[in-house]
């Protein structure tokens, strides 16, 4: 009994299930932008805001959509201007939604990847439960916000989680880098400035 729960503890840490987790999400993700209908919140106002960039208007007090004017960074301008490209100039809502369900997915690997090397480094199963990772790709609330509101947080999140894989891997500089590209996206990234420094001036 104990080698068999050592096997199936070895089955749930391993890549395969990792990998699993991931094509389970994405394929979770394309069934809920095909059977739940979609919410117009930002998206048409991001296409609007970009539109006036790309109209050759770069000050920002003229820079405005539905929701009124244009609060974020530039890299968010940059970001955008790429996906309305992608989207037919932003009507391609659907591939717009499956650009973010893929943007989800990144988000999973980052997560499971930066659970698996905290494991490996404490060499202790119960450092992060395996059940953590269903919990991620199960969770209705953060689903909705990627594959059915298209918030721009989402990109922003993508980054953010990059920068801790590479914090996690010791990777500062670059780790340093992404978070800065983070923030450019979206300026509550910067929520997370202060649980930087901390690690930043040890």
């Amino acid at each position: 009994l104990k080698r068999a729960v050592e096997v199936v503890l070895s089955l749930l840490y391993s890549d395969l299930f990792s990998v699993s987790l991931v094509l389970a999400d994405l394929v979770l993700g394309i069934i809920i932008v095909n059977k739940v209908p979609y919410t117009e919140i930002d998206w048409i106002a991001y296409m609007q805001e970009v539109e006036g960039v790309l109209g050759g208007e770069y000050d920002y007090v003229k820079l405005e959509g539905d929701t009124g004017p244009l609060v974020y960074p530039a890299g968010f301008v940059y970001v955008f201007i790429f996906l309305r490209w992608l989207t037919d100039e932003g009507k391609n809502i659907q591939r717009a939604q499956y650009i973010f369900v893929f943007f989800h997915s990144i988000v999973v690997a980052l997560v499971l990847a930066c659970f698996r090397i905290v494991r490996r480094e404490k060499s202790d199963r119960g450092s992060v439960p395996f059940w953590v990772g269903i919990i991620l790709i199960t969770s209705r609330r953060i689903h909705s916000i990627f594959a059915l509101r298209l918030f721009n947080d989402c990109v922003a999140m993508v980054l953010v989680y990059f920068a801790i894989y590479l914090f996690v891997k010791r990777k500062w500089v670059a780790g340093v880098v992404m978070y800065s590209l983070a923030t450019s996206i979206k300026m509550n990234v910067i929520l997370f400035a202060p649980g930087l420094a901390v690690f930043l001036i040890q």
